[in-house]
Protein backbone atom coordinates (compact mmCIF):
# COMPACT_ATOMS: atom_id res chain seq x y z
CA UNK A 1 0.00 0.00 0.00
CA UNK A 2 1.37 3.41 -1.04
CA UNK A 3 1.81 6.00 1.60
CA UNK A 4 0.21 9.35 1.25
CA UNK A 5 2.57 11.68 0.00
CA UNK A 6 4.27 8.88 -2.20
CA UNK A 7 3.60 9.27 -6.15
CA UNK A 8 2.48 6.28 -8.25
CA UNK A 9 2.90 8.55 -11.08
CA UNK A 10 5.75 10.68 -12.06
CA UNK A 11 4.72 13.41 -14.06
CA UNK A 12 7.46 15.56 -16.50
CA UNK A 13 6.16 18.55 -18.39
CA UNK A 14 8.25 19.18 -21.97
CA UNK A 15 7.72 21.78 -24.30
CA UNK A 16 4.42 20.54 -26.44
CA UNK A 17 4.41 17.04 -24.66
CA UNK A 18 4.03 15.36 -21.31
CA UNK A 19 6.04 11.71 -19.78
CA UNK A 20 3.77 9.81 -17.46
CA UNK A 21 5.90 7.28 -15.86
CA UNK A 22 4.58 4.67 -13.58
CA UNK A 23 6.27 4.42 -9.99
CA UNK A 24 5.56 1.03 -8.24
CA UNK A 25 8.76 -1.02 -8.59
CA UNK A 26 8.09 -2.67 -5.16
CA UNK A 27 4.71 -4.10 -7.36
CA UNK A 28 6.05 -4.22 -11.19
CA UNK A 29 4.14 -1.28 -12.17
CA UNK A 30 0.64 -2.87 -11.36
CA UNK A 31 -2.06 -0.93 -12.04
CA UNK A 32 -3.84 -0.01 -9.26
CA UNK A 33 -7.04 1.78 -8.99
CA UNK A 34 -4.73 5.40 -8.08
CA UNK A 35 -2.44 4.40 -10.70
CA UNK A 36 -5.20 4.39 -13.39
CA UNK A 37 -6.62 7.44 -11.82
CA UNK A 38 -3.37 9.74 -12.38
CA UNK A 39 -3.06 8.65 -15.66
CA UNK A 40 -6.47 9.61 -16.45
CA UNK A 41 -5.44 13.12 -14.93
CA UNK A 42 -2.43 13.09 -16.62
CA UNK A 43 -3.80 13.35 -19.81
CA UNK A 44 -6.43 15.25 -19.04
CA UNK A 45 -3.55 18.20 -17.47
CA UNK A 46 -1.93 17.55 -20.86
CA UNK A 47 -5.07 18.19 -23.07
CA UNK A 48 -6.04 21.17 -20.73
CA UNK A 49 -2.16 22.50 -21.54
CA UNK A 50 -2.71 21.97 -25.33
CA UNK A 51 -0.32 19.56 -25.80
CA UNK A 52 0.21 17.11 -28.61
CA UNK A 53 1.69 13.92 -26.83
CA UNK A 54 1.76 12.12 -24.11
CA UNK A 55 4.31 9.41 -23.09
CA UNK A 56 3.55 6.33 -21.02
CA UNK A 57 6.06 4.39 -19.67
CA UNK A 58 7.05 2.33 -16.64
CA UNK A 59 10.63 3.01 -16.93
CA UNK A 60 13.84 1.22 -18.07
CA UNK A 61 13.08 -2.11 -16.26
CA UNK A 62 9.67 -2.92 -17.25
CA UNK A 63 6.32 -1.33 -18.36
CA UNK A 64 3.60 -2.94 -16.42
CA UNK A 65 2.92 -6.50 -14.57
CA UNK A 66 -0.62 -5.59 -15.71
CA UNK A 67 -3.49 -5.33 -13.07
CA UNK A 68 -3.13 -4.65 -9.51
CA UNK A 69 -4.03 -8.48 -7.51
CA UNK A 70 -4.75 -6.76 -4.73
CA UNK A 71 -7.42 -4.81 -6.15
CA UNK A 72 -8.76 -7.39 -8.28
CA UNK A 73 -12.80 -8.43 -6.84
CA UNK A 74 -12.63 -11.84 -4.53
CA UNK A 75 -16.30 -13.86 -4.74
CA UNK A 76 -17.28 -11.51 -1.68
CA UNK A 77 -17.72 -8.69 -3.71
CA UNK A 78 -20.69 -10.85 -6.20
CA UNK A 79 -21.47 -11.33 -10.06
CA UNK A 80 -20.59 -7.65 -10.91
CA UNK A 81 -17.29 -7.13 -9.32
CA UNK A 82 -15.11 -7.76 -11.75
CA UNK A 83 -17.34 -5.31 -14.43
CA UNK A 84 -17.08 -2.26 -11.47
CA UNK A 85 -13.16 -3.01 -11.69
CA UNK A 86 -12.73 -2.93 -15.45
CA UNK A 87 -14.84 0.52 -15.60
CA UNK A 88 -11.83 2.19 -14.52
CA UNK A 89 -9.14 0.78 -17.11
CA UNK A 90 -11.97 0.84 -19.52
CA UNK A 91 -12.48 4.77 -18.61
CA UNK A 92 -8.63 5.18 -18.97
CA UNK A 93 -8.84 3.40 -22.45
CA UNK A 94 -11.63 5.24 -23.91
CA UNK A 95 -9.95 8.40 -23.00
CA UNK A 96 -6.79 7.57 -24.95
CA UNK A 97 -8.18 6.27 -28.02
CA UNK A 98 -11.27 9.43 -28.14
CA UNK A 99 -8.05 12.30 -27.01
CA UNK A 100 -6.79 14.90 -29.53
CA UNK A 101 -3.64 13.79 -27.91
CA UNK A 102 -1.36 11.20 -29.82
CA UNK A 103 -0.45 8.80 -26.74
CA UNK A 104 2.46 6.99 -27.24
CA UNK A 105 3.56 3.82 -24.86
CA UNK A 106 7.69 3.18 -24.30
CA UNK A 107 8.00 -0.63 -23.46
CA UNK A 108 11.23 -2.03 -21.64
CA UNK A 109 10.86 -5.40 -19.91
CA UNK A 110 7.16 -6.90 -20.32
CA UNK A 111 4.41 -5.51 -20.43
CA UNK A 112 1.40 -8.15 -19.32
CA UNK A 113 -2.29 -8.47 -19.62
CA UNK A 114 -4.29 -5.21 -18.47
CA UNK A 115 -0.75 -3.58 -19.41
CA UNK A 116 -0.68 -5.14 -22.86
CA UNK A 117 -4.04 -3.65 -23.84
CA UNK A 118 -3.25 -0.34 -22.34
CA UNK A 119 -0.57 -0.23 -24.63
CA UNK A 120 -2.53 -1.54 -27.81
CA UNK A 121 -4.88 1.74 -27.03
CA UNK A 122 -1.89 3.64 -27.63
CA UNK A 123 -1.60 5.69 -31.33
CA UNK A 124 2.26 4.88 -31.08
CA UNK A 125 4.29 1.93 -29.42
CA UNK A 126 8.38 2.05 -28.65
CA UNK A 127 9.82 -1.38 -27.69
CA UNK A 128 13.25 -2.40 -26.38
CA UNK A 129 14.08 -5.65 -28.38
CA UNK A 130 14.24 -7.30 -25.68
CA UNK A 131 10.82 -6.86 -24.13
CA UNK A 132 8.22 -9.05 -24.78
CA UNK A 133 4.06 -8.71 -24.69
CA UNK A 134 2.13 -11.50 -22.63
CA UNK A 135 -1.74 -12.17 -22.13
CA UNK A 136 -1.96 -14.74 -19.23
CA UNK A 137 -5.50 -13.99 -18.45
CA UNK A 138 -6.49 -18.07 -18.84
CA UNK A 139 -4.09 -19.08 -16.72
CA UNK A 140 -5.30 -17.38 -14.02
CA UNK A 141 -8.59 -18.55 -14.86
CA UNK A 142 -9.81 -14.97 -16.02
CA UNK A 143 -11.18 -13.52 -19.50
CA UNK A 144 -9.35 -11.85 -21.55
CA UNK A 145 -9.35 -7.78 -20.40
CA UNK A 146 -8.61 -4.42 -21.20
CA UNK A 147 -9.63 -4.62 -24.99
CA UNK A 148 -7.15 -7.33 -25.43
CA UNK A 149 -9.97 -9.33 -27.25
CA UNK A 150 -10.74 -6.79 -29.13
CA UNK A 151 -7.37 -5.55 -30.49
CA UNK A 152 -5.53 -8.93 -30.91
CA UNK A 153 -7.69 -10.53 -33.58
CA UNK A 154 -8.11 -7.46 -35.22
CA UNK A 155 -4.38 -6.77 -35.74
CA UNK A 156 -3.23 -10.28 -35.81
CA UNK A 157 -6.34 -12.87 -37.25
CA UNK A 158 -8.42 -14.79 -35.34
CA UNK A 159 -5.95 -17.82 -34.94
CA UNK A 160 -2.85 -16.21 -33.83
CA UNK A 161 -4.63 -14.25 -31.25
CA UNK A 162 -6.24 -17.13 -29.68
CA UNK A 163 -2.90 -18.80 -29.09
CA UNK A 164 -2.23 -15.75 -26.85
CA UNK A 165 -5.38 -15.03 -25.41
CA UNK A 166 -6.23 -18.92 -24.94
CA UNK A 167 -2.47 -20.21 -24.33
CA UNK A 168 -1.04 -17.21 -23.15
CA UNK A 169 1.75 -17.65 -25.22
CA UNK A 170 4.23 -14.13 -24.92
CA UNK A 171 5.11 -12.00 -27.84
CA UNK A 172 8.72 -10.71 -28.29
CA UNK A 173 9.21 -7.26 -29.33
CA UNK A 174 10.84 -8.14 -31.89
CA UNK A 175 8.12 -10.41 -33.81
CA UNK A 176 5.31 -7.92 -32.31
CA UNK A 177 7.48 -5.42 -34.20
CA UNK A 178 7.35 -7.43 -37.90
CA UNK A 179 3.50 -8.26 -37.21
CA UNK A 180 2.83 -4.55 -36.66
CA UNK A 181 2.28 -4.18 -33.37
CA UNK A 182 5.02 -2.33 -32.21
CA UNK A 183 6.11 1.51 -34.24
CA UNK A 184 9.11 1.19 -33.41
CA UNK A 185 12.23 -1.67 -32.05
CA UNK A 186 14.80 -0.17 -29.96
CA UNK A 187 17.68 -0.61 -28.06
CA UNK A 188 17.18 -1.86 -24.34
CA UNK A 189 16.84 1.07 -22.16
CA UNK A 190 16.01 3.22 -24.70
CA UNK A 191 12.40 3.15 -25.36
CA UNK A 192 11.34 6.09 -23.07
CA UNK A 193 14.33 8.21 -24.84
CA UNK A 194 12.86 7.11 -28.69
CA UNK A 195 9.31 7.27 -27.17
CA UNK A 196 10.18 11.19 -26.10
CA UNK A 197 11.99 12.08 -29.51
CA UNK A 198 8.84 11.05 -31.30
CA UNK A 199 6.58 13.23 -29.04
CA UNK A 200 8.86 16.23 -29.53
CA UNK A 201 8.23 15.29 -33.38
CA UNK A 202 4.56 15.52 -32.71
CA UNK A 203 4.70 18.98 -30.77
CA UNK A 204 6.62 20.43 -33.68
CA UNK A 205 4.04 19.08 -36.10
CA UNK A 206 1.09 19.34 -37.56
CA UNK A 207 -1.24 18.87 -34.19
CA UNK A 208 -4.55 19.53 -35.40
CA UNK A 209 -4.62 17.42 -38.76
CA UNK A 210 -2.49 14.71 -36.96
CA UNK A 211 -5.60 14.67 -34.52
CA UNK A 212 -8.38 14.33 -36.98
CA UNK A 213 -5.95 11.52 -38.30
CA UNK A 214 -6.46 9.86 -35.47
CA UNK A 215 -9.98 10.12 -35.55
CA UNK A 216 -10.27 8.49 -38.79
CA UNK A 217 -7.34 5.49 -37.74
CA UNK A 218 -9.57 5.11 -34.66
CA UNK A 219 -12.92 4.85 -36.39
CA UNK A 220 -11.80 1.73 -38.76
CA UNK A 221 -12.34 -0.09 -36.04
CA UNK A 222 -16.04 0.35 -35.72
CA UNK A 223 -17.34 1.66 -38.98
CA UNK A 224 -18.06 -0.39 -42.21
CA UNK A 225 -16.63 0.99 -45.60
CA UNK A 226 -19.47 3.60 -45.97
CA UNK A 227 -19.30 5.00 -42.68
CA UNK A 228 -15.22 5.43 -42.49
CA UNK A 229 -15.67 7.33 -45.92
CA UNK A 230 -18.54 10.15 -45.06
CA UNK A 231 -16.32 10.46 -41.59
CA UNK A 232 -13.44 10.93 -43.94
CA UNK A 233 -15.12 13.71 -46.37
CA UNK A 234 -15.91 15.41 -43.25
CA UNK A 235 -12.69 15.04 -41.71
CA UNK A 236 -10.95 16.21 -44.96
CA UNK A 237 -12.69 19.16 -45.06
CA UNK A 238 -12.46 20.37 -41.55
CA UNK A 239 -8.76 19.69 -41.71
CA UNK A 240 -8.54 21.35 -44.66
CA UNK A 241 -10.07 24.82 -43.26
CA UNK A 242 -7.66 24.63 -40.00
CA UNK A 243 -4.68 26.64 -39.92
CA UNK A 244 -1.96 23.60 -40.26
CA UNK A 245 -3.38 23.39 -43.56
CA UNK A 246 -2.72 26.91 -44.57
CA UNK A 247 0.48 26.29 -43.05
CA UNK A 248 0.85 23.41 -44.87
CA UNK A 249 -0.27 24.99 -48.42
CA UNK A 250 2.15 28.25 -47.72
CA UNK A 251 5.17 26.18 -47.00
CA UNK A 252 4.85 24.50 -50.00
CA UNK A 253 3.85 26.86 -52.42
CA UNK A 254 6.87 28.58 -50.70
CA UNK A 255 9.44 25.38 -51.00
CA UNK A 256 10.29 25.76 -47.11
CA UNK A 257 9.73 23.79 -44.08
CA UNK A 258 6.36 24.13 -42.71
CA UNK A 259 6.72 25.96 -39.24
CA UNK A 260 3.58 24.87 -37.36
CA UNK A 261 2.47 26.07 -34.23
Amino acid sequence: MESADEEVVLTTVRPGCTLLELQRPHRRNALSHEVIERLEAGIADAEHRGDAAVVLTGGDAYFSSGGDVGTMPTTSDGVFGPAARLSRIHDLIHQITRSDLIVIAAVEGYAIGAAWGLVLSCDLVVAADDAYFSAPFAARGLAADAGTAFHLPRLLGHHRAAQHLLLGDPLPASTAHELGLVSQLVGSGTATEHACQAAQRLASGPRESNAVTKSLITRTYASDLADFLAAERVAVSLAGHGRDATEGRAAFTERREPRFT
